[in-house]
């Protein structure tokens, strides 16, 4: 029987730091948890790290050893670059161009291994990913499906329902939201958030990841990530 391709499921942001890693870390531990074969792919990084005489992404290394240390962290992530900007800006402070073929192309080799993979984009939803292209365009063009992460903060319903709308207008809707406590910090609006969030978006509220969280915060996606028939 020929080997069904994974499902692709890209998780954006609101917003750059709003726990798009530690979210998808969650995710991917929780599924390998489950014995699901999971690939994990993060296209670009930028603010990297040097190790070895490579770049290395934290991000990086967050979803690989949630997912079991599938392949290579070469895998997850290829293109790495230092400054802690905007990927196509990262890239052109080292005088190149973020390479939207490798961006695709890096899907390949997780296509055999996996029966779901986990791509995780740079910044947030609308941000430029690389030269000409958003990261929203690179999640339809990989035919990944969207999670969208949102920090849960006073303001976040803004935040979801813009982002909601600016992506249904481009026919991708995300599949629902997952709110993430990346700091200690509570303010009493992330009680009623979550209601209010699914109330004016008519999309679901998946998950609410608490800071310093486990798997449990995230048990039942997995009904979600089902592959398609």
């Amino acid at each position: 029987m020929p080997h069904r391709k994974p499902r692709r499921i890209f998780f954006g942001g609101t917003d750059t730091e709003v726990g798009k890693t530690y979210v998808t870390s969650l995710v991917a531990k929780h599924l390998h948890q489950l014995g699901r074969k999971v690939g994990v792919y993060k296209p670009v990084a930028s603010g990297c790290q040097r190790v070895n005489d490579a770049w290395v992404s934290d991000d990086a290394i967050s979803l690989w050893n949630a997912a079991g240390k599938p392949l290579t962290l070469q895998n997850v992530c290829p293109q790495c670059f230092e400054k802690p900007l905007a990927p196509p800006q990262a890239a052109a402070a080292e005088g190149k161009q973020v390479d939207i073929n490798l961006l695709l192309d890096g899907l390949n080799p997780w296509q055999a291994i996996s029966d779901i993979l986990l791509i995780e984009g740079a910044g947030g939803l609308f941000s430029p990913i690389a030269e000409g292209l958003l990261s929203i365009e690179l999640a339809m063009q990989m035919n990944a499906d969207l999670i969208l992460v949102a920090e849960n903060r006073l303001g976040v319903i803004h935040q979801v329902i813009s982002t909601c709308v600016a992506a249904k207008s481009m026919d991708c809707e995300p599949l629902g939201i997952i709110l993430s406590h990346p700091k200690k910090d509570f303010h009493e609006s992330m009680v009623d958030n979550p209601s209010q969030i699914e109330k004016h978006t008519g999309l679901p509220v998946l998950a609410t990841v608490f800071f310093e969280g486990d798997t449990s915060c995230v048990a039942g996606i997995e009904s979600t990530l089902e592959p398609k028939l």
